[in-house]
């Protein structure tokens, strides 16, 4: 098997606060976070105050075995280091979280404590994985995934692209070097490919690599600073959002579109794979390939997509469905391994929890339809180079569900990943080993 394991090793993390305040100084026996089946995990921590050793809080760890509470304590601080132990008897991942607990028996929240402003209790985290080279997926592989998705692109290519393109004012010091363009390409589904296309000014045709990204959950704008970095460095970039929706509108107006767009907080229709409401963005995904290979400069060579969270199902999608891509960095991604918590694990993006999983229980059309959409499957049909990335802090797209795909890839397929044991979801969590290759790539680029 062609595979390279990259691990970022780090021998303590730090949670930084708001400000000066709370932090814990955490770390594992095994500094990289990986452990075989039965061997113990230690996990040795101080809570910190301003950088010193606490005295006299109340400090509470809740020790996670995939998706539920493996146990949880309370150690009353002497700023001394403390320790904790945990021991799994099968493959899959343990979350170490921290909270202070005040007078009231509620954990603190709020400036000073939180290490990311969406999980605002947590003053430390870290996680540990067990034989996550044996983390393999439930098959959930429809017999006509292969066909189903050949015919959607046969009915994909029956739209015409019919992009417009606008141009768009570029930052004054890249004025001369490089064109950006809000860019609307004609797609199956509610809504078109929206996002921005940057060039670096006079590129010849087919002199270029093609550089795509695909955006995350969030309601915004794609990027057109991102887009027109990468331009910058000799690259034919295109950002496109997740969504669809127009261009160039401020953040709150696409919260207002979302309110009436997102229909069941983007779970309807999931009993027909076809009309789903997910499904139409992996339309869009192959939409947006179409136009950046459309475009003149592009070499015809090099092809490079990524995307992180609901991006990194994305970019699996596209890496799995068009030949011409040759590197794919996935970071964090969601959408991998619905079934999971048929082994104990957790269910896969919105349908994550208790509820997710009972509304999939409640139809068994809802497996089916997200099988035909789950990063797992799409694994096989993967042949470019692939980075993946999980942090085993992250409990939003989980350390298990990100290795049951890496697991499932080929194994002709070169394929590496990079983890951090204390780095979670967020943007906190770095892909090393794929950001090294696509700085290698447009290093290379010299645009005529």
């Amino acid at each position: 098997m062609k595979t390279t394991l990259l691990i970022q090793v780090f021998l303590a993390i730090t949670s930084i606060a708001a400000f000066a305040g709370y932090s814990v100084d955490v770390h594992l026996d095994k500094s990289d976070g990986y452990y075989k089946v039965g061997e113990e995990t230690v996990c040795t921590f101080t809570l910190m105050n301003d950088g010193s050793p606490a005295v006299g809080e109340k400090l509470r760890c809740t020790v996670k075995l995939e998706r539920d509470t493996f146990r949880q304590d309370e150690f009353l601080c002497d700023g001394k280091a403390q320790k904790i132990t945990a021991s799994m008897d099968r493959p899959g991942w343990f979350f170490f979280g921290f909270e202070i607990i005040g007078p009231d028996g509620k954990p603190r929240q709020g400036k000073g404590i939180y290490k990311h402003s969406r999980k605002p209790t947590i003053v430390g985290e870290i996680g540990a994985m067990y034989d996550a080279d044996r983390i393999i997926a439930l098959d959930s592989r429809p017999a006509d995934f292969d066909a189903y998705w050949a015919s959607c692109r046969t009915k994909l290519d029956q739209v015409p692209l019919n992009p417009k393109m606008t141009e768009v004012d570029v930052p004054l010091a890249l004025r001369g070097k490089v064109r950006c363009y809000s860019v609307e390409v004609q797609c199956l589904g509610r809504t078109p490919v929206t996002g921005y296309l940057a060039v670096p000014v006079d590129a010849k045709p087919k002199s270029l690599p093609a550089y795509l990204n695909y955006q995350s959950m969030v309601w915004q704008d794609a990027s057109p600073s991102r887009a027109m970095e990468m331009a910058s460095k000799g690259g034919l970039s295109l950002h496109v959002s997740w969504h669809g929706l127009p261009t160039g509108k401020p953040e709150e107006e696409y919260q207002m579109m979302s309110q009436s767009w997102y229909e069941e907080g983007g779970k309807a229709g999931d009993t027909d794979r076809d009309a789903w409401f997910g499904h139409a963005m992996y339309l869009r995904v192959m939409r947006a390939l179409d136009f950046i290979k459309s475009r003149p400069q592009w070499n015809h060579k090099e092809l490079v997509v990524s995307g992180g969270s609901l991006g990194g199902i994305q970019t699996i999608t596209a890496a799995a469905l068009d030949r011409d891509i040759t590197i794919a960095v996935v970071s964090v991604p969601s959408g991998c391994e619905y079934n999971g918590y048929k082994r104990g694990r957790d269910a896969a993006g919105l349908y994550r929890g208790k509820l997710g999983i009972a509304r999939l229980e409640a139809d068994p059309r809802r497996a089916v339809t997200l099988a035909y959409h789950d990063g797992v499957n799409f694994a096989p049909r993967i042949q470019c180079d692939i980075y993946v990335c999980t942090g085993f802090a992250d409990e939003s797209c989980t350390p298990s569900s990100v290795f049951a795909f890496y697991n499932a890839l080929p194994a002709a397929t070169r394929k590496f990943m990079s983890t951090h044991p204390s780095t979670g979801h967020y943007g906190t969590t770095k892909n090393t080993a794929g950001d090294e290759r696509i700085s290698d790539i447009f290093r290379s680029v010299t645009v005529d």
